[in-house]
């Protein structure tokens, strides 16, 4: 036995720590967003099972993704400037900055899931529904906190770039 009670245990290794708890000032603002983003999905789960339904749904996981990146970037801003109301350092402020773009971008994003609730509950099959599904779709990429794969350019495409180039 090695003293632990068992033959051959393997000690144990300790857990990381939890991350610091933010500042009130960076943890309202992610608090925010968190809300925002879960109103998105309170509007999606309400509509019925059909393909808007599946296309706000996918544009939910981008959002989760983009809420994610919100909590990194005010852990940053946390750490480079705690705060109770309000920041003064220019750096934090440029964070802070990042967030209200993204704060601003999933509220427009519950407007539009909001709008094409309306209209899938009057209509399922008006095509203002697709309308409204292309501009949440690509609002839901301007938000950008979270850097896109890049995708393939077929190669007649490069081809074309680089002769008018």
């Amino acid at each position: 036995m090695n003293g632990l009670g068992h033959a051959g245990a393997v000690p144990r290794t300790p857990p990381e720590p939890p991350p610091p708890a933010l500042s009130r000032y960076w943890k309202r603002r992610v608090a925010e967003c968190a809300a925002t983003v879960a109103r998105f999905h309170r509007i999606t789960a309400a509509l019925p099972a059909g393909p808007a339904r599946n296309w706000l749904a996918e544009i939910g996981k981008r959002l989760d993704a983009e809420l994610d990146a919100v909590a990194r970037l005010a852990t940053v801003g946390d750490s480079i400037e705690p705060a109770r109301r309000r920041i003064r350092e220019q750096p934090a402020k440029r964070i802070a900055a990042r967030l209200d773009t993204a704060a601003a971008g999933f509220a427009a994003a519950v407007t539009q899931a909001a709008e094409i609730a309306e209209q899938v509950a009057v209509d399922p099959a008006h095509s203002d529904v697709n309308a409204h599904l292309e501009v949440l779709s690509r609002q839901a990429s301007q938000l950008a906190l979270v850097p896109e794969e890049p995708e393939a350019e077929p190669e007649q495409r490069r081809w074309l770039r680089r002769r008018q180039a």
